[in-house]
């Protein structure tokens, strides 16, 4: 399980796990849209199909949203954990409101 603490408006860094996550996901959802199958990706990285379609939606995530990742903007609880368990809607005003970035 991951957790972080964020003290007070601290500038924080970009979250490792989120990036390598991301980073992940853009370069095996390429591969796959190249051809490569799922499982094959798998069986060379040695996850589960699940773990490979888990980190590929997250290129998915919309525009404003993957740039709030790399710059470590994005909401203080929002965490790679917690991206790969939920089913993102693919309306990017939607996953702005589920995930905290929606205009308040």
């Amino acid at each position: 399980m991951e957790a972080r603490i964020v003290v007070g408006d601290a500038v924080r860094a970009p979250d490792r796990m989120l990036l390598r996550g991301l980073a992940k996901g853009h370069r095996w959802a390429a591969a796959h849209r190249s051809g490569t199958p799922i499982s094959q990706i798998a069986r060379r990285e040695q996850v589960t199909e699940a773990y490979i379609r888990a980190r590929a939606q997250l290129t998915f995530l919309a525009p404003p949203i993957q740039t709030a990742l790399l710059g470590g903007t994005q909401p203080a609880d929002l965490t790679l954990e917690k991206l790969v368990r939920m089913q993102l809607p693919l309306d990017w005003s939607d996953q702005a409101r589920l995930l905290g970035f929606a205009a308040k």
